[in-house]
């Protein structure tokens, strides 16, 4: 975590006795104030795992060139440390990584060319080591931030996103009455948005939808519960955003100490109460929930995988693709969860289909252009999550 330290300066008229020096200060002395160690949340638990990702490519009865795929790439975190072990991958192909406005890194791959009825994959094998977070020792020295909201890179998670509307009537009374309570301090304060929104939201899974209909319907899942939690912040002038794991999402708030140094902090509003803490072992793949990706028009509220490419059709089946989400030692613990949660309300996606959605357009001779594009794949599994934070590292 970067620490960026701040001063001012003091001053005494010249010949006045400093009592503790004994002499008199006869110019002005810094004070260096440092971020409140109480404030900083600190990681425990580490936990070292092995893990892949990448895409398998198939062209089918296509005559493929021009191949071009982007995927969700995990990145450093202070929860979060990411190194890359090996990296599989075909002679005609390229794979680069290119970090987006805030919050997520893509992998960029490129294939030439593909004859027909080929298959090709890029594997990134990586080594993650992810800790548990504590919530802060003393969360009375946190404050509504003030200083640090002149940095862009925290204004940015105070505006709308996505399906995330925080300009909104509904929105705005929730905050206001939520502010004239008079919660005692910053920190009580979030977490009276938190109980909110885990009081008068419940939980349902099903297929995503805007804050505006989880809050006029009274439910939603984790990304709704989330996008509410997020809206009443911002709405609240405390920035906040989403946190995207596989097959969950959760949000996280950031407020300074009285020093005017700024933090992020989690919170579990599906699943088990987890309030300025956060026992997940899965990796976080992207935070924000307001991208600009280059492959998509206007903001994404997801970093999602993208595909295209140049065909010449030799038959009638469609070149594909297959992302590829190895977790590793996770697979097991994870399918464990998936067994003890309640059955769903609606079909979940798999975490690693690409639907098969094609554009064809129009070019040259009888080649075409390829286009497929994806969704967040997320099974909500945040019903019961202690089977999996129970895991010894």
């Amino acid at each position: 975590m970067a620490l960026f330290f701040t001063s001012f300066y003091t001053t005494s008229a010249i010949g006045v006795t400093d009592s503790e020096a004994g002499s008199p200060r006869t110019k002005r002395e810094k004070v260096v104030l440092e971020p409140l160690t109480e404030a900083i949340p600190a990681t425990w638990a580490a936990r070292k795992m092995q893990m892949r990702f990448g895409m398998e490519f198939y062209s089918e009865d296509n005559y493929c060139t021009k191949l071009h795929a982007t995927i969700p790439f995990p990145k450093d975190w202070p929860e979060q440390k990411v190194t890359v072990l090996d990296t599989e991958l075909p002679n005609q192909a390229s794979c680069d990584f290119r970090e987006l406005n805030a919050g997520a890194i893509q992998g960029v791959i490129k294939i030439d060319s593909m004859p027909q009825n080929q298959q090709l994959d890029v594997i990134v094998t990586v080594e993650i080591e992810k800790a548990f977070i504590k919530a802060p020792e003393d969360p009375t020295v946190l404050v509504l931030p003030k200083k640090t909201l002149k940095d862009k890179n925290v204004a940015w998670y105070l505006g709308d996103s996505p399906m995330i509307e925080t300009k909104s009537r509904q929105v705005r009374e929730i905050a206001i009455e939520i502010r004239e309570s008079h919660p005692s301090n910053a920190w009580a304060h979030v977490e009276v948005i938190y109980d909110w929104v885990r009081t008068n939201i419940e939980y349902r899974n099903g297929p995503i939808r805007s804050t505006k209909d989880a809050l006029r319907d009274k439910y939603g899942d984790c990304e709704e519960m989330s996008g509410v939690f997020v809206a009443i912040c911002r709405a609240s002038n405390i920035p906040a955003r989403c946190v995207w794991i596989p097959e969950h999402c959760y949000p996280e708030f950031y407020l300074e100490d009285t020093n005017g140094f700024g933090h992020w902090y989690p919170a579990q509003v599906a699943g088990d109460r987890q309030f300025g803490q956060m026992n997940e072992y899965r990796p976080i793949l992207q935070k924000g929930d307001r991208f600009k990706v280059p492959e998509q028009s206007g903001m994404q509220r997801y970093v999602a995988e993208t595909f295209t490419c140049k065909q010449r059709p030799l038959g009638t089946t469609q070149p594909r693709i297959v992302s590829i989400r190895d977790l590793g030692e996770l697979v097991p613990e994870l399918e464990k969860l998936k067994a003890s949660t309640e059955p769903k309300t609606a079909e979940p996606i798999p975490p690693n289909a690409i639907p098969a959605n094609a554009i064809p357009t129009s070019g040259s001779g009888s080649a075409g252009e390829l286009q497929l594009e994806t969704v967040p794949a997320v099974e909500d599994l945040s019903e019961s999550t202690d089977q999996l934070q129970d895991v010894a590292p």
